[in-house]
């Protein structure tokens, strides 16, 4: 959100809510697209989430869902474990997610990772839980 912050000139008397609509607008920009040949084979419809490789704590993260509507960001209690992650390394937080499935999951803590995607290194704050994955390591 910073470097969108960076890319935008905005006089100091904005508003805070033209402020956040300015740095979405920003950060909409740098998209990632795909053109028809991005397309599955055999395929000219499709439903699929887009997952990525990242780095965190030295080790590969396989599969990372790219949503940027979401509200949070999560990792799996097993991932955490993976990646070398204890309790003692967690903020504490009192936050209950509501799922999907409009069940009830309680945040363990806060990990907050610094994770490479390609050359950029980010420090992104994830939320902890004890959630069924995808992911094997």
């Amino acid at each position: 959100m910073s470097k969108a912050h960076n890319q935008c000139q905005v006089p100091s008397d904005t508003s805070p809510e033209t402020l956040v609509a300015t740095l979405m607008n920003a950060t909409k920009t740098a998209a990632i697209t795909f053109t028809d040949k991005d397309l599955p084979s055999g395929s000219s419809d499709h439903n699929k989430a887009l997952y990525i490789q990242v780095m965190a704590c030295g080790k590969t993260v396989p599969k990372v869902l790219i949503d940027n509507g979401s509200a949070l960001n999560v990792c799996p209690l097993k991932v955490a474990s993976c990646l070398g992650l204890e309790a003692s390394d967690l903020t504490p937080s009192d936050l209950i997610v509501r799922a999907y499935s409009n069940t009830k999951r309680e945040v363990l803590g806060v990990a907050t990772l610094d994770v490479s995607i390609g050359p950029t290194v980010i420090k992104i704050p994830f939320q902890v839980s004890n959630i069924c994955s995808s992911i094997f390591f």
